[in-house]
């Protein structure tokens, strides 16, 4: 509880010098994602794997000269979003059917829309795979070569480490088919990964979720083998009411919703749980854990129409001086 309370208190700072532009007394930050207003554009990975990774099939960038530092992933998803794409504006890539990827330079803000109904066709959806519409960035650091004022930054033992972006539901269409497995998912993960060790722990926010508020998720996720640790609800938003999920139904809106949470006491928690349940068949410490990569996005399991659109995505770590 009194680690709760601190929390609190150090977002309660943190909101009131970001609204003001007054940097953290007392703390050094550094934020951990390159290019978080998604300016350089996107490398477009294949569906199919090689050597356990997708495949770069070419980049999506509105400005000639651009390097991308995020990637498209596309999972089980239909058709290719590189070799179907659909010729449309500079900003703009799209399949045509079940998949598209918008830039708004305006806003620096990216839309997603992964359209499952035309994956299942009314299909009732059973236990296979389910489609994924993703942004990555990984890896965000070559840990290994940091130094060890960088490391400190980067690793999970971290003063505060904080996740924040604007998001908002766009669109949602459910035509159902009742008899199936059905969930419209969008989650942003954070890759826990071992400084020593090849140990890895999924590290997620539970952004929306069509079918209501969520409590806090810790599984065994069967297509990676390892484990899922993802915050409740209430967890990220602070507030139920403030979710993407309101009033018994997905929240559609122009309305931009302002995440931001600590996730310290959160790490300490699925450290806590991996120790308890004995998952490394050791005692870790989250010293021993970084954080080197993110994704953000769709996981739909049964025919939805969903669009979100999200901005100023990133986590940002603070050291005491």
């Amino acid at each position: 509880m009194f680690a709760k309370i601190l929390s609190l208190i150090f977002m309660l700072y943190l909101a009131i010098s970001s609204a003001f532009g007054i940097p953290l007394s007392g703390y050094e930050s550094k934020q951990l994602f390159r290019d978080p207003e998604f300016e350089k554009g996107f490398s477009v990975v294949s569906q199919q794997t090689e050597n356990g990774a997708g495949v770069t099939l070419g980049d999506f960038v509105y400005n000639e000269n651009s390097t991308p530092d995020w990637m498209i992933a596309q999972w089980n998803s239909g058709k290719c979003l590189w070799a179907d794409r659909v010729e449309s504006d500079k900003y703009t890539i799209t399949d045509g059917l079940s998949k598209t990827v918008k830039y708004n330079p305006a806003e620096k803000s990216v839309l997603m829309r992964l359209n499952a109904a035309n994956i299942y066709n009314g299909e009732a959806a059973g236990d296979g795979a389910w489609p994924h519409l993703l942004l990555e960035q990984s890896p965000i650091c070559d840990y290994a070569s940091l130094s060890d004022k960088e490391k400190s930054f980067y690793n999970c033992s971290a003063d505060r480490i904080v996740a924040s972006l604007d998001i908002k539901l766009s669109d949602f269409v459910d035509t159902t088919n009742k008899d199936g497995i059905n969930a419209a998912q969008f989650l942003a993960y954070f890759y826990m990964k071992g400084t020593e060790k090849h140990e890895f722990i999924w590290f997620g926010l539970n952004l929306f979720d069509d079918r209501g508020y969520q409590d806090t998720y810790w599984a065994l996720d069967k297509a990676s083998n390892c484990m899922i640790y993802s915050l409740s609800t209430k967890d990220t938003y602070g507030f139920k009411s403030r979710s993407l999920f309101r009033n018994g139904k997905p929240y559609v809106s122009d309305e931009w919703v302002h995440v931001e949470i600590d996730l310290t006491e959160h790490i300490n928690d699925a450290v806590k749980r991996a120790n308890e349940d004995n998952i490394f068949g050791r005692k870790i410490s989250k010293e021993e854990f970084y954080f080197g990569g993110t994704n953000i996005g769709f996981e739909i399991h049964g025919n939805y129409d969903c669009t979100v659109e999200i901005k100023n995505f990133n986590l940002t770590a603070y050291n005491k001086l």
